[in-house]
């Protein structure tokens, strides 16, 4: 169990890291939108606090109840199988999947950049907390659906862990953009 928490923490620590450099990058690279329906770079980090926002609704809400099943007794089981999950959810890093966001997670651009990098920070404590709340396989005990790419039922480490590869998702598209904004001869603006 000791190596998942550790690789779990390890995502979190990395894509929150490269998250926050974003947020020093050159106003007109954050401004650029390469079309009137693509987001900018500020929407993309608006739009994974927000995902964060109410992934955490749900890690925090079963923290809780993994700590009262063990508290009651329960006893941690690791499957066979168990290591098969992360693969899936693996695939939500880099692959385009079919899945329309909810508009609760669409970003309105008009968020300051400041107290989204602070909402950030404090959703990566907030991550960070729960697994060590969880450090003795705890986060087995309680299991939550998730819809994206019918994923199914996931513990709260796979649930982290998708919250982090959702970031990593992300971190390529900016990456795309800056690319995208380079090819444009904009850095010539700069």
């Amino acid at each position: 169990m000791r190596n998942i928490i550790q690789t779990v923490r390890e995502a979190l620590l990395n894509n929150f890291k490269e998250l926050d450099t974003w947020f020093d990058r050159d106003p007109v690279l954050l401004d650029f939108k390469p079309g009137p329906d693509q987001w900018n770079a500020h929407e993309v980090l608006e739009h994974i606090s927000l995902t964060n926002y109410f992934l955490l609704l749900i890690i925090n809400k079963a923290t809780r109840r993994a700590l009262d099943r063990k508290s009651n007794g329960h006893t941690v089981i690791l499957p066979g199988d168990y290591f098969d999950k992360f693969e899936q959810i693996e695939v939500i890093g880099s692959q385009s999947f079919g899945w329309i966001r909810p508009d609760h997670m669409e970003p309105t651009g008009m968020k300051d950049m400041q107290v989204v990098r602070a909402l950030l920070k404090q959703q990566y404590a907030q991550c960070m907390y729960n697994l060590s709340l969880l450090k003795n396989g705890e986060g087995r005990l309680v299991f939550t659906n998730m819809s994206v790419n019918n994923l199914g039922k996931l513990d709260i480490y796979q649930y982290i862990y998708f919250l982090t590869k959702h970031i990593e998702r992300h971190i390529r598209q900016l990456q795309r953009l800056e690319k995208q904004f380079s090819s444009t001869g904009s850095m010539e603006l700069i």
